[in-house]
């Protein structure tokens, strides 16, 4: 192995829980391609990729080079798989690069306020969107520790022993590995299977811990079908002069209740003008004449419908008997060729506020928040002063405070 092969796969790796590829769309200053990029660094040795940042506990409001922010070091360096410990992000940056392409796809249709997608990226997109909400620093040590999952401890014991992990650090990372080595369709054939083989009801008993679930085969198949079966995909246009702000944990927000149960929705900013929303399908029951889900959301009031589906070759969905014919459909050849209309959901100010203010509330001491104009976080960060809502965020005012002095 030559020097330089060995180094790039020995080396320490800045990974990002929010993608480079959507911290430059709050980029200041010009937005410089790859090529360009790298000419700058190499005739300046100055990082030329800045964006506004409130350090909440510094309690400080600068501008910082995007590779030293939104990140951690060697996040899910996998130090066992001593051929290449940075495998993992190696994988992941396949399926980064086919969603920023999907992502930057949405950009271009949004004056349009209408964008198409076939199957197999909106899958490709839903992926990425579920593992980068996966794979962050809290839930890496929290995930599978069965002591701060008590409702799932029994399963998630069961599912280290079976699979040899011996910390929940390295069941995160092997479940990571899964996700990354099957596809979207491959995932969801195999919940399908589990589904019918034990029954819809008998899944969300276990999801809900009233049964130990200790005979499920596949706990992250199930896991992922949770989350990308019963949840449809909205897509968030701030109002006309507004902005959506990014905060640390604002790449898959969970918002809501459902039933007693947490993740009503998944909210991730894309831009300062997008936000795409992974809403519970459940949702869709209320106000109609059959018995509602009890919910306590901030969002569910934003109405959005699901996506029109354009089936190749046929006007409805074929094939509902069980879960598997569905999924056998959903991963065919034909099925490549269907088609997922979206609306985009033209936001007014006061509904691109309780976005927002659902970010704001939600910023931890030890967080941050990135903004692409001045002017318009300072009227956000005002707006959420209002006493008509509730505020969480007692750090506001200071963040005020920085943003006027420097207007």
């Amino acid at each position: 192995m030559s020097p330089q092969k060995d180094k790039g796969k020995k080396s320490d790796q800045y990974h990002h829980y929010v993608p480079r590829f959507i911290l430059r769309r709050y980029q200041v200053g010009p937005v410089r391609s790859k090529a360009e990029r790298r000419r700058f660094f190499r005739k300046t040795g100055v990082d030329p990729e800045y964006v506004h940042y409130w350090d909440v506990a510094q309690g400080t409001l600068d501008v910082r080079p995007i590779g030293q922010v939104f990140g951690t070091q060697n996040l899910y360096r996998d130090c066992k798989n001593t051929e290449n410990v940075n495998a993992i992000e190696q994988k992941l940056s396949m399926l980064e690069g086919r969603a920023a392409a999907v992502i930057g796809n949405l950009h271009t249709a949004l004056p349009t306020n209408k964008f198409s997608v076939k199957r197999r990226q909106l899958e490709d997109l839903r992926k990425f969107l579920f593992i980068m909400q996966y794979r962050n620093v809290a839930i890496k040590d929290s995930y599978f520790d069965e002591d701060l999952n008590p409702r799932m401890g029994k399963c998630i014991m069961h599912y280290r022993q079976t699979h040899g992990f011996e910390t929940p650090v390295e069941a995160w990372l092997g479940t990571l590995q899964y996700y990354l080595d099957n596809s979207h369709s491959q995932i969801m054939t195999q919940a399908a299977e589990i589904t019918d083989k034990y029954g819809l009801e008998y899944m969300k008993k276990i999801l809900r811990g009233h049964t130990s679930g200790t005979e499920i085969e596949n706990l992250p198949a199930i896991s992922y079908q949770s989350n990308c079966g019963n949840k449809y995909t909205c897509i968030w246009q701030a109002a006309e002069g507004e902005e959506f702000v990014l905060t640390h944990n604002g790449f898959g927000l969970w918002e809501g209740i459902i039933n007693g149960l947490p993740c009503l929705h998944d909210v991730f900013v894309v831009s300062p003008h997008v936000v795409i929303v992974f809403r519970h399908k459940a949702t869709l029951q209320l106000g109609i004449n059959m018995p509602a889900p009890i919910v306590t959301s901030a969002l569910v009031q934003i109405e959005q419908p699901p996506p029109e589906v354009e089936y190749r070759g046929c006007s409805i969905f074929p094939g509902q008997d069980t879960c598997t014919k569905m999924e056998t459909y959903r991963s065919s050849k034909q099925a490549e060729e269907d088609v997922f209309h979206f609306d985009v959901k033209r936001l007014t100010a006061t509904e691109t506020m309780l976005v927002n203010h659902v970010f704001l509330d939600n910023v931890l001491h030890d967080g941050s928040i990135t903004f692409a104009s001045k002017a318009c976080m300072l009227r956000t960060a005002r707006t959420y002063l209002n006493p008509l809502y509730f505020q969480r965020n007692r750090k506001v005012p200071d963040f005020i405070k920085l943003l006027e002095d420097t207007l």
